[in-house]
């Protein structure tokens, strides 16, 4: 019996050394997966960077100009301009009969790039017909045009001006005799010397009579209401006599 309770006591100190590596082997399979699961982990620092998104700047779309501030340069006359070369073109607007008529005439060239050109009457024509009827020309009347130089080129306009004077028909030596020509239509032709003549039509309009409007004031003032004027009545002093009764003494 001794011997049997000896046995049963080896039997359960052997099973509790044995639980007991089981655990201590349970522990330290743990702490191995922890220690694995923690040198799996990144030591370095995170770092957050930002990216910026897609560029807003707005680029010009295919085929659209870029609008810029500088203007075009002009090309810079070289020489002089051959009246051949010299295109006019007249241009009239809103002209009315009796009155100061402007005639624009926009010059180009048309083989040079940019020349300089004498305005002048020896150099320049232009003429207002009706028909067969010659009614104004500058080389009668040579002081409407004005002797300049100036800068004509292909690419860009030029224009010059004169004054058709009161819209009056040309005589010999242009006097202020000469009549008005009347409303209508007409024919304004300008050229340089050598060059070919450009014609435009043109309508002489009838002038508007200006409108006076005259507003009546009264005179008599509105508030004051009219009245008879007081009559004065004869007073008769004492001692004078009236003219029906008779003055003096009679005599015997």
């Amino acid at each position: 019996m001794v011997l049997g309770t000896a046995v049963l006591l080896v039997i359960a100190i052997a099973h509790l050394l044995g639980n007991g590596s089981d655990a201590s082997s349970s522990g330290d399979n743990d702490a191995a997966s922890l220690s694995a699961e923690s040198s799996s982990l990144p030591t370095d620092d995170v770092t957050l960077s930002l990216t910026p998104s897609a560029d807003t700047t707005k680029k010009p779309k295919p085929g659209k100009a870029t609008r810029t501030s500088e203007a075009p340069a002009l090309a810079q006359p070289e020489g002089t301009c051959l009246g051949s070369d010299v295109a006019v073109t007249p241009k009239i607007q809103n002209a009315v009969a009796g009155r100061d008529v402007m005639i624009v005439l926009q010059l180009r060239t048309m083989e040079s790039t940019a020349c300089t050109w004498r305005v002048a009457p020896e150099t320049l024509a232009v003429s207002i017909t009706s028909g067969k009827d010659a009614i104004w020309n500058s080389r009668a009347c040579h002081r409407a045009i004005t002797r300049r130089d100036v800068v004509v080129r292909r690419d860009v306009t030029t224009n010059v001006g004169l004054i058709w004077k009161q819209a009056k028909r040309s005589d010999a030596d242009c006097t202020a005799r000469a009549g008005w020509a009347m409303p209508g239509w007409y024919h304004v032709t300008a050229s340089a010397l050598g060059g070919e003549p450009s014609d435009l039509q043109f309508e002489l309009t009838t002038p508007t009579a200006a409108t006076v409007t005259v507003t009546a004031t009264p005179k008599q003032d509105p508030t004051k209401k009219p009245g008879k004027k007081p009559t004065k009545k004869a007073t008769k002093k004492p001692g004078e006599a009236t003219s029906d009764e008779p003055s003096g003494e009679p005599t015997g």
